[in-house]
């Protein structure tokens, strides 16, 4: 009788303590209805991607139990991505206005909408340098300060490793020990190495069949992006040495997209059809003077790119020869990791 009164009070305190766990919740309203967002985070923190599927009026909440500051990335349908920062005790809604979509609630998601806002209006990379700066100095532990290194100085086609190290110092300790930092610093400390995880941009296409493709569509996913043209010999032969990939691959871990630059679609269709090209297969009306050529410096045809479930760059230019067996190691391990989260979210 005494162990049965010791086990009911030990699981009563148990449940109290798990109903006093800080949390951060966010909620709100997306689309018409029955759509997935994503939420991923950089590090160790919350290292995985969660699914969170809206209701059939477009409503959907989020909670996550956190004793400390999250920084997180959410995914929208539309391939948005905004940087979210999950604080205990706290409420956040994302909302939308003429500007776009933002995220209401907690002190350091409005630290972040304060600089983020400020930064939107400056024009000159030395101003833009400088502002950061300024902010680095005045909250060196404040995590905002990961987003803008993220932003401006790591994710951009010309990225330098000494800007990047110099005001990787001049943050406080606590950052200092974040692993994605840690990634970072390997790099830039590094000779003749440089930072190249950089997000893939942003990109919404339709195929032939109506399908809506953006970054929202490969969450969770390792893509290979292929850029080609149906008029240009070596991209349709270089895509048909792809089409192996797909048929070996697992689909849950693995896509593929292929962006023709034709003006001539159904010279574009017939070379699909004809050839049997394999993955999601959208042209590019505006050819070279794309927005996406124009960020990633494509400069020849065919080019592809690796990203990564996180949508970053995990290799750029790849050689195909290669591809399969590195492909191969990183789905495995993907998977891997993906089966451990899920094993852990059952116990």
């Amino acid at each position: 009788m005494k162990k049965a009164i010791v086990l009911l009070i030990a699981l009563t305190c148990l449940a109290a303590c798990r109903d006093n766990t800080p949390q951060y919740t966010l909620n709100g309203n997306y689309g018409t209805g029955n759509d997935t967002l994503y939420i991923f985070g950089l590090d160790y923190r919350h290292s995985k991607i969660d699914t969170l599927p809206t209701n059939d009026k477009g409503y959907f909440e989020y909670t996550i139990e956190t004793d400390t500051v999250i920084p997180l990335t959410i995914v929208l349908p539309n391939g948005t991505m905004l940087p979210m920062y999950a604080e205990p005790h706290t409420k956040a809604t994302l909302t939308t206005d003429e500007q776009g979509y933002r995220i209401d609630g907690g002190y350091t998601q409005s630290i972040y909408d304060s600089i983020a806002n400020i930064l939107s209006n400056v024009q000159e990379r030395s101003q833009l340098n400088d502002t950061i700066d300024a902010f680095i100095k005045r909250h060196p532990l404040c995590e905002v300060n990961i987003h803008l290194l993220q932003k401006y100085f790591i994710e951009i086609p010309d990225a330098q490793n000494a800007p990047i190290k110099k005001r990787i110092e001049e943050l406080g300790g606590t950052l200092q020990d974040n692993d994605y930092l840690a990634l970072i610093k390997t790099k830039v400390n590094t000779k003749n190495s440089n930072v190249r995880r950089r997000a893939f941009p942003t990109y919404d296409y339709t195929t032939k069949d109506s399908t809506r493709i953006n970054r929202s569509r490969y969450m969770g996913k390792y893509l290979l992006v292929t850029f080609w043209a149906s008029w240009d010999t070596a991209s349709v032969a270089h895509l048909k040495k792809l089409r192996t990939l797909e048929q070996k691959s697992d689909t849950a871990y693995f896509g593929m997209l292929n962006i023709a630059f034709d003006h001539d679609t159904a010279t574009w269709s017939r070379t699909i059809a004809a050839d049997s090209i394999a993955g999601d297969n959208v042209y590019e009306i505006k050819g070279w003077e794309c927005e996406l050529a124009k960020e990633l410096t494509i400069g020849r045809l065919p080019f592809s790119i690796l990203v990564n479930p996180f949508q970053r760059i995990e290799e750029y230019d790849v050689a195909t020869d290669k591809l399969e067996a590195r492909l191969d190691s990183l789905v495995d391990k993907h998977k891997k990791n993906d089966k451990k989260k899920t094993n852990r979210r059952k116990v």
